[in-house]
């Protein structure tokens, strides 16, 4: 059709054909109007043709079309003598250019409308479809949420941001023609982004940010645009090299490519683009030099090109100091060496000049003074040297200066306390000597202060707090003298106070511990003396630390009032009195250490309200009486040093039970009786009990009586029929020779007879006997010792190495038929990446199981350990891939499903190919439900790896296993383990999470590059932020946020489409 309204038919007798004329439509379908009562008229319509027929059109209830709903014919009068009326031609030249008007107007709606719509039927929300106020109504849809309409009713801004919704953007979007401003930010978007966006030829703003957008940017898309002003695609994943089709834009001001995956060296034609005033081309692959003809956009006030960038042997173009409209110079983590160029100084509208985590050396230019409108200048982690120049005194607007990391020396200048604006001072980890400036916080804005790992000395400055805003004071590892001031205990804002290793003195500040927003107070390694105070109120705090000190007197109860306390260290002071019970109601409480002081009375029976804790040490102190039953309730305790105190009674056997406790010291007490055998105590060895005279350590030991006080008595009343006894006594011998004899041959009997019941059960066809796996139960084969039990390498007469797990926590004397079922499931499990149980050597009291042999040993060993250097990224993203493999099929694929409970590190084999294999079965429960959790009171995993919600529902499922291998990709990407190399109370995930959470400009790249494992000697980008984001959703603290293994294997074998990018050496 050709746009035409053709005539319309007589409804009636006397009513004349209707012709309106040709009416303009810019739509594609014409307006028509025909007898079969469809037109494309949007709203209810009525005229009057030249026989006074009165027609009216209303909607169709069942389609875009209307159909008319009455015609009446006005009757005709009787014919006077009157002048007959004419309807003036003006009438009609009127009515057709209303019509030309309103009828395009009212398609090009419709069309609005059609292509919202259907942009909402592309994407989907959390709970179905997303933008729940789109409606189909074609008079609504300018009031959609984030569509803005001229005064034709045609869209010219789209504005859909910080919404949780999924798919792709479809073609038809490119039917909005009179788009001026397309912003689709943080919305999870994917896929590649539609060539239709060439046709929106009235952009100003495309902002696509923060999204999941994949494949190469099409950059023919923005040709049609001449008018576009603003690109935004940060923090996506394109990929391939840098458009070159932004040269054209003549008005393009804001050019923003960073977070992405694209590689290949900076376009020497971008220095064209005269207009920019903003360009990030930040956290990319690119290499290549920067170019130097950038210096040529003398209008660019922004200027981004670092974080994972890796510019081979380019240092800072000196030719930037031209660029002096320049305010944000971003250079940071880009492989960046030489010297910083004077020329910078010229910029004196700069505000932030950003050059850390590179290789620059020399001297910090005196030049930089020059920056007079300069407010953050971070140098950190380079080769600097020098001193702090003195011409710095200059920069009077600076709130933020960092410079840890470097080789710098000399005396902090007194001006750096002088600075009005200085907010921030990082200073750690250089060769500073001499005092901090006594006016140092003075201006009352200081907020961070961290001069940590230099030779610093004096006291500490008094009005470090003047304004109340100080929040972090990190002074360890210098030689600080003096006591804490006061005033500082009086500081409300602070957050954290770490001091440890320095030779403070003098008592503490009792206001620390009733701060109200402090959450650790570290003071350990000093020379503190008097007590702790009685009156303790600081629930935000996380970690008290006041070990290796002075102190002295009891320890305040009030400690218990610490809600939020993880971390308790108490030792190598001089505290006196007993444990207060009240400690151990903190239910987050995780280490308690209170070792090498002089606290006696009993361990309180309350020790078992404290459910978190992991590590206890009450070593080298007064403590007496019996271990409390209680202590071995505690679900997740895996470290308990109760050596050098004055503890008796017998060893509870309820530890053999507890197998998440991997050391146990109570050696140098005065314990008696037998040590328990069987269980966890097959893990320890005789060292952990040493110092207990009375303590019997073999079966073959004969084991002195204890006797209480009554046994002895009878003892003595019995010596008064001595006569009687000498009778006794001979037929006493010639009975007891008699038993002896008899016993002798019954225990060789009972040997044979146990010899013979040993029985061999096999799950495949193996060429051995059950006495080949007895006979390789020495300790010299011994490969490991865990909470399951002890390992063993058994070479058979086949020459087939097996691996033979003696597990603990067996030796009922009866059968265990339970047991004998669980493992006949486990032996049918036949997976390429799970350890395959060969079988299993059982007795009345013992079971071990025969596993094929891996003979590179576990991820753990081989992560953390001095091969971990040779385990490089391309290995570690397939071994990530193949446990997660073995594991979904454990989750998906076995029925019952099977939940491993103790995913971790150490639990993934390597075979001799480094083929990944899950193991360790020996602590899987099934759960005939798939929507059951089961309660778990003894098996909760390892620690450093045990899901947040364990501490609170002692429940675990399939998610607490997916919590477990979310630390395991994390040690893979960090190369660190789980605990232990953080400080107290912090793990690998907290860790991370801290880390990424103080980043200056986060995104996916820059997390990356912050926690890095620096032996990397290469690594392909893409592949390391995908394995890192898969990882912190695997690590989420609500079990429902996490992915299902199913969900990971599909992650991890599909990672976002991308060009290959060059390896990346590390920093």
């Amino acid at each position: 059709m050709d746009g035409r309204i053709v005539t319309r038919q007589s409804y009636s007798a006397g009513c004349n054909a209707v012709s309106l004329g040709s009416v303009k439509s810019s739509q594609k379908d014409s307006i028509h109007i025909d007898p079969k009562d469809k037109t494309e008229l949007p709203k209810t319509t009525e005229f009057f043709d030249s026989s006074q027929c009165h027609y009216l059109f209303e909607p169709h209830p069942q389609s875009h079309f209307v159909r008319p709903i009455s015609i009446t014919v006005k009757p005709k009068k009787k014919k006077t003598k009157t002048k007959k009326m004419k309807t003036s031609p003006l009438y009609y030249l009127l009515l057709l250019q209303f019509l030309s008007i309103i009828l395009p107007l009212c398609c090009h709606a419709y069309s609005d409308l059609e292509t919202l719509l259907k942009l909402k039927s592309s994407l989907i929300g959390p709970n179905g479809s997303g933008l729940a106020d789109w409606v189909d109504s074609p008079r609504s849809h300018c009031s959609f949420s984030g569509v803005t309409c001229d005064a034709d009713s045609r869209v010219i801004s789209l504005n859909v941001s910080l919404t949780p919704l999924y798919g792709v953007v479809p073609p038809d979007i490119g039917r909005l023609d009179r788009l001026v401003n397309l912003t689709l930010t943080a919305d999870n978007l994917t896929g590649p982004l539609p060539a239709e966006l060439s046709n929106l030829t009235s952009m100003r703003l495309l902002n696509l940010s923060t999204n999941n957008f994949s494949g190469s940017f099409p950059g023919k898309i923005v040709v049609g645009m001449p008018d576009l002003e603003g690109v935004d695609i940060y923090n996506n994943n394109f990929s391939g090299n840098l458009p070159a089709e932004f040269v054209n834009l003549k008005k393009l001001k804001t050019l923003h490519l960073g977070g992405n995956y694209f590689s290949g060296t900076i376009p020497e034609a971008y220095s064209q683009i005269l207009s920019l005033e903003s360009l990030g081309l930040q956290g990319n692959g690119l290499t290549g030099k920067i170019p130097a003809s950038l210096a040529l956009l003398r209008d660019l006030q922004e200027l981004w090109l670092g974080y994972f960038n890796n510019y081979e042997g380019s240092g800072i173009p000196p030719e930037f100091g031209a660029l002096t409209s320049l305010r944000v110079l971003d250079l940071a983590g880009c492989n960046l060496t030489g010297e910083i160029p004077a020329s910078l100084g010229n910029l004196k509208m700069m505000h932030s000049l950003f050059l850390q985590m590179n290789r620059l050396t020399g001297f910090i230019p005196p030049e930089l003074s020059g920056l007079v409108s300069l407010k953050s200048l971070d140098l950190s982690i380079n080769d600097l040297t020098g001193e702090i120049p003195g011409s710095f005194v200059e920069l009077t607007n600076l709130t933020l200066l960092n410079l840890f990391g470097n080789e710098l020396y000399g005396t902090i200048p007194s001006f750096i306390g002088e600075l009005p604006n200085l907010e921030v001072l990082q200073i750690w980890e250089n060769n500073f000597t001499f005092e901090l400036p006594d006016n140092l916080g003075r201006n009352g804005k200081l907020m961070i202060l961290d001069v940590t790992s230099n030779h610093l000395t004096g006291e500490i400055p008094r009005g470090l707090c003047n304004g109340g805003r100080l929040k972090m004071l990190i002074l360890m590892e210098n030689y600080f003298i003096g006591p804490i001031p006061s005033q500082l205990g009086e500081c409300k804002s602070l957050t954290r106070v770490r001091v440890t290793k320095n030779f403070l003195s003098g008592t503490i500040p009792a206001g620390f511990f009733n701060l109200p927003l402090l959450d650790m107070l570290e003071l350990s390694d000093n020379m503190f003396t008097g007590e702790l105070p009685a009156r303790i109120s600081g629930e935000t705090i996380t970690i008290l630390s006041v070990s290796n000190n002075k102190l002295t007197g009891e320890i305040p109860p009030a400690i218990g009032n610490l809600a939020s306390l993880v971390t308790l260290s108490l030792d190598f002071n001089h505290f006196t009195g007993f444990i207060p019970g009240q400690i151990f109601h903190l239910n987050k409480l995780s280490k308690f250490s209170a070792s090498s002081n002089n606290i006696t009375g009993e361990i309180p029976p309350s020790i078992c309200h404290c459910e978190s804790l992991s590590a206890i040490d009450f070593s080298q102190n007064n403590l007496y009486g019996e271990i409390p039953l209680d202590l071995t309730k505690l679900p997740i305790l895996g470290v308990l040093n109760l050596s050098r105190n004055h503890l008796s009674g017998p060893i509870p056997n309820e530890f053999a039970s507890m197998i998440s406790l991997n050391q146990l010291d109570l050696s140098y007490n005065d314990f008696s009786g037998r040590v328990p055998t069987g269980g966890q105590f097959q893990a320890f060895n005789s060292s952990s009990f040493a110092g207990n005279p009375k303590l019997c350590l073999s079966h073959n030991q004969t084991c002195p009586v204890y006797q209480t006080p009554k046994d002895s008595f009878k003892k003595q009343h019995a010596a008064s029929f001595s006569t009687t006894k000498v009778i006794i006594t001979v037929i006493v011998v010639v009975t007891v020779f008699a038993v002896i004899t008899l016993t002798c041959m019954r225990i060789r009997g009972k040997r044979l007879e146990k010899s013979r019941a040993w029985k061999l059960t096999t799950f495949q066809r193996l060429d051995f006997k059950a006495e080949d796996v007895l006979e390789c139960l020495k300790e010299e084969n011994v490969i490991g010792k865990g909470g399951a039990g002890i390992v063993y390498r058994g070479a058979m007469p086949n020459g087939i190495d097996v691996a033979i797990k003696r597990l603990v926590g067996r030796g009922s004397g009866r059968s265990d038929h339970g047991f004998s079922a669980e493992i006949q499931t486990l032996g049918r499990i036949r997976h390429r990446y799970i350890v395959r149980l060969l079988g299993f050597v059982s007795n009345k009291d013992t079971n071990l199981l025969l596993y094929e042999y891996m003979p590179n040993g576990s991820l753990g060993e081989m992560l953390h350990g001095s091969k971990g250097a040779h385990l490089q990224w391309e290995t570690r993203y397939r071994i990530a891939v193949e446990a997660a493999k073995g594991l979904c099929y454990l989750h998906h694929d076995c029925s019952p499903l099977i939940i491993h409970r103790d995913v971790k590190s150490n639990n993934i084999l390597l075979d001799l190919d480094y083929e990944a294999h899950v193991a360790d079965f020996g602590l899987a429960k099934f759960l005939q439900d798939a929507g059951g959790s089961e309660c778990m009171s003894s098996v909760a995993g390892s620690y450093g790896y045990i899901a947040p919600e364990y501490a609170y529902t002692l429940k675990v499922d399939e998610k607490s296993d997916v919590y477990s291998f979310g630390v395991v990709l994390l040690e893979l990407v960090a190369g660190r383990k789980p605990v232990g190399e953080f400080g107290d109370g912090v793990d690998i995930v907290r860790w991370v999470k801290k880390t990424i959470s103080e980043l200056a400009h986060p995104s996916d790249t820059a997390s990356v590059l912050a926690v890095i494992d620096q032996r990397l000697n290469a690594y392909p980008l893409s592949s390391v932020v995908n394995l890192f984001k898969i990882a912190m959703m695997c690590v989420e603290d609500e079990s429902v946020e996490r992915p299902t293994m199913r969900e990971v294997v599909h992650m991890l074998t599909n990672p976002p489409q991308s060009a290959a990018a060059p390896p990346l050496l590390t920093l």
